[in-house]
């Protein structure tokens, strides 16, 4: 299943506005600024958010790479997706 950017942000955002109250009220979602920091994901949004990406994408995402560098933004996030994908 071969994915560009653009369709893992929007299937990280469909999950986000489904199941985070906060997502879905705000509508809109930044794609390069922290979720964590602007209050939409708590540790525990962080938490499910990676379960989520490794389940859908059959990928495993190490805890060292849960940084902000690495993941801390809707375009990080399917950056690091994508590497995983090419990976395999």
């Amino acid at each position: 299943m071969s994915m560009n950017q653009e369709e893992i942000v929007g299937e990280i955002v469909r999950y986000l506005h489904q199941t985070n109250p906060l997502a879905a009220e705000r509508g809109e979602l930044p794609l390069d600024e922290s979720l964590y920091e602007i209050g939409v994901l708590d540790s525990f949004g962080v938490v499910e958010t990676v379960d989520f990406i490794e389940r859908h994408w059959s990928i495993r995402i190490l805890d060292a790479e849960i940084t902000v560098e690495k993941f801390g933004s809707l375009n990080k996030m399917a950056r690091l997706v994508r590497e995983k994908i090419d990976a395999k």
